[in-house]
């Protein structure tokens, strides 16, 4: 893998190359380091898979007009052309109203322990074994079938800036999906994430997904309406993922984020704080710079219920006349580490909480109705089960959640007092999450029937 010189050269050949053509400023981000996926279906291991990923963005600025380019190549003639032909474009733009000139470095860096582990730089034997502990802790547990992957990376990622930032960091990600099978119609999913190999959990993952499944065989008969509602740590990471997501000052300023003119307002109850923070050791999601090259820094997005900032970049904050949160992003900020504070109940305080209701294991395809009201849906899979004394007695079927995402703010009535990093398949915001089970009070469900 390059080290950090050897990328930093390739990053300012590439600013060279941008000046040549005229660019007033440029700022270059490259990304690159080995990848792995062990893909397992039917109880068997049957995709093993490396490569070498390379993510190269670049920024060029030419007077107070921008344009981004996104390449996954490190060949200069092909990027030369494609900077070329963006040169051309910048020239037929109009010009920014809003507009901040890139960022001047040099700057100063947190450094965050706990982000990068050398074993992932070449681990598909490991990551075979993983697979394979997960399948068994599936089986055991009443499944049928198993199926899932594990996903790995190590890279760097170096950025530089003609206002004078120079900056390179280490990381590394893994994560295992596991999806167990009863029938077509019981299932479980359940997942684990670490910076680290060692982190990893595959066979607690295996036996959630299998509990599930089995659990699921049993059906309950139970039409649309309001119930309380248990979400599971799956359904949680989506779910917070874009309660941060949506913090974004561009959806605000796209209207197309429900907080927008609710700066200082009461969203939720006083224990439910939701804090952006990059700079915890081992998080999922922690970096010490922003695309930019800000250092980066916590950020309070709802603190004791009440939202307090938006996330921004350079030009976001200018539009808003506030400074940046360190959550660049070039286009659109985004929260890189969100981490909803935990609560002081256990799991069966929570089901003490819900009483009759439903426990959502996870919700995936989350799409807003109206961004602007927060009316959102989300397909309810691989477990929502119903529970009637404090015991799951059974799955339902044939539900979708469909809410609104501001109302289920202000509806929580409790939190767990245990925490996961949360990342898996189907996150589709891509944001990992820090997060406690959740309890709300009267969600939503209705027909998932056409």
């Amino acid at each position: 893998m390059a080290g950090y010189e050897e990328a930093l050269g390739f990053v300012e050949d590439v600013i060279s190359e941008a000046l040549c053509l005229g660019a007033d400023e440029v700022a270059v981000l490259l990304s690159e380091g080995p990848g792995s996926q062990v893909r397992f279906s039917n109880n068997r291991v049957d995709v093993v898979k490396t490569w070498i990923d390379v993510s190269l963005r670049i920024q060029v600025i030419w007077n107070r007009r921008i344009q981004t380019i996104f390449m996954s190549t490190k060949d200069l003639r092909s990027i030369r052309k494609q900077l070329g032909r963006t040169m051309k474009a910048l020239r037929s733009l109009p010009e920014r109203e809003v507009y901040s000139p890139l960022p001047e470095g040099p700057m100063d860096y947190p450094i965050i322990p706990d982000l990068y582990d050398s074993s992932l730089e070449d681990p598909s034997e490991k990551l075979v074994d993983l697979a394979h502990v997960a399948i068994d802790a599936a089986l055991a547990e009443g499944a049928r079938r198993a199926a899932g992957s594990v996903r790995s990376k190590a890279f760097t990622e170096c950025l530089a800036t003609t206002s004078g930032v120079k900056v390179c960091e280490r990381r590394s990600n893994v994560h295992l999906d596991v999806r167990a099978i009863r029938n077509s119609e019981a299932t479980g999913h359940s997942f684990s994430c670490s910076r680290r190999l060692s982190g990893l959990n595959p066979s607690k993952a295996g036996e959630e997904a299998g509990l599930d499944a089995k659990i699921s065989e049993k059906h309950i008969k139970l039409g649309p309406g309001r119930y309380n509602a248990l979400l599971w740590y799956s359904a949680v990471g989506n779910i917070v993922g874009v309660m941060g997501s949506l913090a974004s000052a561009l959806s605000v300023l796209s209207k197309m984020s429900p907080y927008g003119g609710k700066l200082n307002e009461r969203l939720a109850p006083e224990f439910f704080t939701l804090v952006d923070d990059p700079l915890k050791p081992g998080g999922y999601g922690s970096r010490s710079f922003d695309e930019e090259g800000f250092p980066t820094r916590r950020n309070f997005i709802v603190d004791r219920g009440i939202l307090r900032t938006y996330l921004h970049n350079r030009l976001t904050a200018k539009a808003m006349e506030t400074e940046t949160t360190s959550n660049a992003g070039w286009i659109n900020p985004t929260p890189w580490n969100p981490i909803l504070l935990p609560g002081d109940e256990s799991e069966e305080d929570l089901l003490s909480e819900i009483g009759k209701g439903l426990i959502v294991r996870n919700a995936t395809y989350l799409r807003f109705q109206d961004y602007v009201s927060g009316d959102f849906s989300a397909i309810v899979r691989d477990g929502l089960l119903f529970v009637e004394n404090e015991e799951v007695v059974g799955a339902v079927r044939g539900l979708r959640l469909s809410d609104n995402i501001l109302r289920m703010m202000s509806s929580v009535i409790g939190l767990g007092r245990n925490t996961r990093q949360i990342y898996h398949w189907w996150m589709e915001y891509g944001v990992p999450v820090e997060a406690p089970l959740i309890a709300v009070k009267d969600v939503g469900f209705t027909s998932a029937m056409i």
